[in-house]
């Protein structure tokens, strides 16, 4: 049989209608409606998301106390370097001739904590006012302290507080001050107290005497509390999310039989880099910080006292620099952006209609963790459930899709080596039962199919014995 050349033509024409709609339909990309495979799935729960911060602690005392006295007025010291002291307990004894003079020096001493206790109250009081006048734009500040003008004295060399700091974090700064001016108050009224009494110079603070120091005309008792603090030593990319108040924990001697898990909350964060200090020193010796590395100290303030853990111990610490309610989390890779809008980020969907949709979504930071699979699952509430929760109805949904659970052991034991994954939390208007897909580029508007369900066969859902699974097979 001769193929003529008119059906050479429609066959080679057949042939290339053929191979473009092929091309058109199969490419990735295309203006052609089609339907989409979706493998990278995520239901679509919102839950609580955290950042967290781990990074390496020292044990510290809480507070440093230097009690200061003119050497030529004392005539003997009662205590020596390491000496545990208690409440009132005498430190040295001044010349009679001296006693009145330093007398009036610590009363002009307390007039001069009383007027910044004053100035650090009024400026507190302003500052309140202006943030509760101010429109909120975050969800936690809306104002900082550089939009605040009636202040005179400079907290950024005084309290160490930039003028762009969040307002909020401003106040609690000044009112550690406030707190910490009190206590000098206390403290001078006591040695005032028993100057008049004995002429003797008295610790206000129970602790240990770490040092005393002859300093120009001054003899300096440093007094440590037994009271003890974590101390961190941060990089500045991380000292920037941390904030007064923040949860922390702390393990200390983490694998061993006395392990100790403590809570706590940030003390304060130092603005200067990290200086020579027990703690610092302690951290360098144990390589936990570089010599050359510019660094910032944080303290956190533990719920328990600590009194049998000695100043220098090591600890492992935590803290949680963000947290998020009713919030999303998925693979960072996940997120999109138009090309001519580079500002917004965008997330695929797939709704109830099987099709594919971009949701704008705010994001709140990025970290890595385990991506933790949930599904939407509704069924018929329990009796006691309804008259317990007020339910008056049900609707009883199956989900549309399920989640891959393979009993893979490499994939467990990479989980177990802290296998984590480079996440983006957010927060978005999304509706329920929606479905997160992963961001290849798709049609908006295109359906979707999974040719095949998700979650591995459990003879729990089925209720039935193995006989009659059995035989419904044979016959």
């Amino acid at each position: 049989m001769r193929i003529t050349k008119k059906v050479k033509v429609f066959s080679l024409v057949a042939l290339l209608f053929v191979l473009v709609n092929g091309y058109l339909l199969l490419k990735d990309n295309d203006i052609i409606m089609k339907n989409y495979y979706i493998n990278n799935v995520q239901f679509a729960v919102a839950d609580y998301h955290e950042k967290i911060l781990e990074t390496d602690a020292v044990v510290a005392a809480k507070q440093e106390h230097f009690i200061a006295a003119p050497v030529q007025s004392i005539s003997e010291v009662l205590v020596t370097q390491g000496q545990s002291v208690s409440l009132l307990t005498e430190l040295a004894i001044y010349k009679p001739e001296e006693a009145e003079r330093e007398l009036t020096r610590l009363e002009t001493d307390r007039d001069a904590y009383e007027n910044e206790l004053s100035e650090l109250e009024r400026i507190v009081s302003d500052l309140q006012y202006e943030n509760s006048n101010s429109s909120p734009s975050t969800a936690t500040d809306s104002t900082t302290l550089g939009d605040i003008e009636n202040w005179n004295i400079n907290l950024t060399l005084e309290l160490g507080i930039e003028q762009n700091t969040p307002t909020a974090e401003g106040i609690a700064i000044i009112e550690r001050s406030i707190a910490e001016t009190e206590r000098q108050i206390t403290i001078v009224d006591s040695m005032i107290s028993q100057l008049s009494n004995n002429n003797s110079l008295t610790t206000p603070v129970e602790g240990i005497v770490k040092e005393i120091v002859l300093e120009g005309d001054s003899i300096i008792f440093q007094i440590q509390s037994l009271e003890k603090k974590f101390v961190a030593y941060v990089e500045h990319e991380d000292w920037k999310e941390i904030e007064i108040g923040q949860k922390a924990s702390v393990i200390l001697n983490e694998g061993k039989e006395d392990e100790l898990i403590i809570d706590g909350d940030v003390l304060e964060k130092q603005q200067i880099p990290a200086r020579d200090s027990i703690a610092f020193n302690e951290m360098k010796k144990n390589d936990k910080v570089k010599p050359d590395d510019t660094v910032y100290e944080v303290s956190i303030e533990p719920a328990d006292l600590l009194t049998e853990t000695p100043i220098g111990i090591l600890a492992d610490a935590t803290i949680t620099t963000f947290e998020a309610n009713e919030s999303f989390q998925v693979n960072e890779g996940w997120l999109v952006k138009y090309e001519q809008d580079n500002s917004r980020n965008l997330i695929y969907t797939v709704g109830e209609d099987g099709k594919t949709r971009l949701e704008p979504v705010d994001l709140l930071f990025q970290h890595k963790a385990e991506i933790e699979q949930e599904e939407f699952m509704y069924g018929e509430p329990i009796e006691e459930n309804i008259e317990e929760e007020g339910l008056e109805e049900a609707v009883v949904t199956e989900p549309r899709i399920q989640t891959v659970e393979l009993e893979d052991s490499k994939k467990e034991d990479a989980a177990k080596d802290g296998d984590l994954e480079d996440t983006a939390v957010f927060t978005a208007p999304i509706a329920p039962q929606q479905i997160f897909i992963d961001g290849d580029e798709k049609n908006l508007f295109a359906p979707t199919f999974r040719p095949y369900p998700l979650r591995t066969f459990e003879w729990t859902y089925v209720d039935a014995t193995w006989k009659d699974a059995l035989w419904y097979l044979i016959k």
